[in-house]
C-alpha cells in the first residue's frame, strides 16, 4: 500500500466513525506519524482529500457487493441478489445517510462530484446488466436498454433524494426500493424471464402485504 494509499484508507475509516466534518487534516497528519505539509503535496487540498475517501469506501462497497453476487448463475438473480444486500446492510446504510447529508452541508463540491462519478457509474452497471438479460433471453428483445436504464435512474434518484416522501405504514424506504427494482425487472421481462423472477423469489420469505401490516397493528391497538 502506498503513502497515499494510506491516508485515503484513514481517513475514509475516519468519516465512517466520526463523521466526514471531525477529519482535520493536523488529526490525519499526527495519526500517521507525517508532516501536513506532505499531506497537501499529496492531495493539494483536503477537499481532494475528502473526495477520494469517499470514493474508496464507494469501491469498497462495490467489491464486496461483487464478492457476494459471484455465485448466481445469471444476471437476473445477481441484480436481485444485489438488492437484498443493499437492502440488509442497515446501520452501514444510516452512516452512510448521515456521511452524505453531512457531505452535502458542509463540502457541496465535494458531494456534487461524488454524486456525478456515483450515478455515471450506477448507470454504466445497470445498463452492462441490462444487455447481459438480454443476452440470456430475460428480457424482451424490443426493449430499449439504454432508454429504460436512464428512465429508471431518473425515478430512482427522485426517490432516493426526496425525504418529504411519504411511504404506507412499516414500509421502510429500502423495501420500496426492492419492490420497486422487482416490478421494474418483471416489466421488461420475458415469459423465460418473469419465471425466473417467480423461482427466486420463492426461495425468499414473502413480504407482508400493506392489509397485513395494518392488522398487526390493529393488534398491538388492542392489545
Amino acid at each position: 500500500m502506498t503513502q497515499r494509499e494510506k491516508v485515503v484508507d484513514h481517513v475514509s475509516q475516519m468519516m465512517m466513525t466520526l463523521g466526514i466534518k471531525s477529519v482535520r487534516m493536523d488529526d490525519v497528519a499526527t495519526a500517521l506519524g507525517m508532516s501536513k505539509r506532505t499531506l497537501y503535496e499529496l492531495f493539494g487540498d483536503k477537499e481532494e482529500l475528502l473526495y477520494q475517501s469517499v470514493i474508496h469506501l464507494m469501491d469498497q462497497r462495490y467489491a464486496n457487493l461483487a464478492e457476494q453476487v459471484q455465485g448466481c448463475s445469471n444476471m437476473i438473480e445477481r441484480l436481485l441478489k444485489s438488492v437484498r444486500l443493499l437492502i440488509s446492510y442497515g446501520s452501514v446504510d444510516e452512516m452512510g445517510k448521515r456521511l452524505a447529508y453531512n457531505m452535502k452541508k458542509f463540502y457541496p463540491s465535494v458531494f456534487e462530484r461524488v454524486q456525478k462519478v456515483n450515478y455515471e457509474r450506477s448507470l454504466s452497471d445497470l445498463h452492462y446488466a441490462l444487455d447481459k438479460c438480454l443476452e440470456e433471453g430475460y428480457i424482451d428483445p424490443t426493449v430499449d436498454v439504454e432508454l429504460m436504464t436512464r428512465l429508471f435512474f431518473m425515478s430512482m434518484n427522485a426517490f432516493v433524494t426526496d425525504m418529504q416522501l411519504s411511504l404506507p405504514f412499516g414500509v421502510t424506504r429500502e423495501e420500496a426500493f426492492g419492490a420497486m427494482v422487482v416490478n421494474f425487472l418483471r416489466g421488461l421481462s420475458t415469459v423465460k424471464g418473469l419465471q425466473l423472477i417467480d423461482e427466486i423469489l420463492l426461495r425468499e420469505p414473502r413480504p407482508k402485504t400493506l392489509q397485513e401490516r395494518r392488522q398487526e397493528l390493529s393488534g398491538k391497538e388492542i392489545n
